[in-house]
């Protein structure tokens, strides 16, 4: 697994050759709507926190069975992301979108989702079929970017995009960095992230980056919203565990995290900040780098299996006994 991590790069390049099928215009859109969960979601998360450095189109991220109908306007593009193609969760919205009359974009390896794109005649793009989603991530991410450029929807320009990626070549301080986490997170229960607004898609890549491969659970908190919650928590906390608090690009931010970093160290907990560079993509896309090889990384240390999601399985195959209930030709719903 930790190959895939190290070969993002490359298979980020790839992404840039994948062809865009059934090209139309949608320079109208206004808004972005994104459908998509798990390692596909995170997708979404990341294309809503780069757009307001980079384009005017707003991006909206719902991960259920379907698109709130305020939400999906004449000017709404809905862009589903599945890299199954199975996730029943967003061919259950995806669906609904197209009865409501939305245009739709889609992204996958395959699977129904792909089904329902030839069938309708839906612009999107096939990716590689050969890992699990959330070693997908870039190519999603590309794959995202360069479907809705084609049809005429920047969220980042492509050249920004391209040289974005090159932030992946540097695998061998990403493992260093991943080494020095592993140091903090290795003996812990439960792991605190900490981000400001800015980078709040780039937190909860860490958390499920944990979570899936290294079976951990992960506590997200957000600067500024923390102080007036989270804050409180730890007053009478009976757990005093490890904190990983993510540094920012812009300098209030920063003493945000710093003065909270020193309020976790005050009432006991390990903290380590992660000092990222470059623009918010290039953050982000790091960032999940160096996440995703210290998950694995914590995976060996504890003897388990960093592929294997049993308990997804489980719902899964609970959630297929509902599918007649999600998945309709014709819907009635009025959400």
């Amino acid at each position: 697994m930790l190959d895939h991590y190290i070969n993002w790069y490359k298979y980020s390049l790839e992404a840039l050759d994948y062809v865009v099928e059934n090209i139309i215009d949608l320079g109208y859109a206004e808004r972005i709507v994104v459908t998509g969960l798990g390692g596909s979601g995170i997708v979404g998360d990341l294309l809503a926190s780069i757009a307001s450095d980079y384009s005017n189109v707003v991006v909206h991220v719902y991960k259920d069975f379907y698109i709130p109908k305020a939400v999906l306007r004449k000017d709404s593009v809905v862009l589903a992301i599945s890299y199954s193609g199975n996730t029943l969760e967003t061919v259950s919205s995806t669906l609904k979108a197209l009865d409501k009359g939305s245009k739709v974009c889609v992204v996958t390896s395959g699977g129904r989702l792909l089904d329902i794109a030839k069938r309708r005649s839906l612009p999107y793009v096939v990716v590689r079929g050969d890992l699990v989603p959330r070693l997908a991530m870039p190519i999603m991410f590309i794959a995202s970017l360069k479907l809705l450029s084609r049809c005429g929807i920047e969220i980042v320009p492509m050249d920004v995009a391209l040289s974005s990626i090159n932030v992946l070549k540097d695998t061998e301080n990403a493992k260093e960095i991943a080494r020095e986490i592993i140091d903090y997170v290795s003996s812990s229960q439960i792991i605190t992230v900490v981000a400001t607004s800015r980078f709040q898609a780039l937190a909860y890549r860490i958390k499920d980056e944990f979570n899936e491969n290294s079976k951990i659970p992960v506590k997200v908190e957000i600067a500024p919203e923390l102080f007036h919650n989270d804050i409180v928590g730890w007053e009478n906390a009976k757990v005093r565990d490890v904190a990983i608090l993510i540094d920012s690009d812009i300098l209030y931010e920063d003493k945000l995290i710093s003065f909270y970093n020193e309020y976790l160290k005050s009432i006991g907990l390990r903290t380590y900040i992660l000092k990222l560079r470059g623009n918010i993509i290039e953050r982000h896309l790091y960032g999940s780098l160096i996440a995703g090889i210290a998950s694995v990384y914590l995976a060996q240390i504890r003897g388990l299996n960093p592929v294997e999601t049993k308990s997804i399985a489980v719902y899964k195959s609970m959630v297929k006994e509902l599918e007649k209930e999600f998945i309709v030709s014709n819907t009635s719903s009025s959400v």
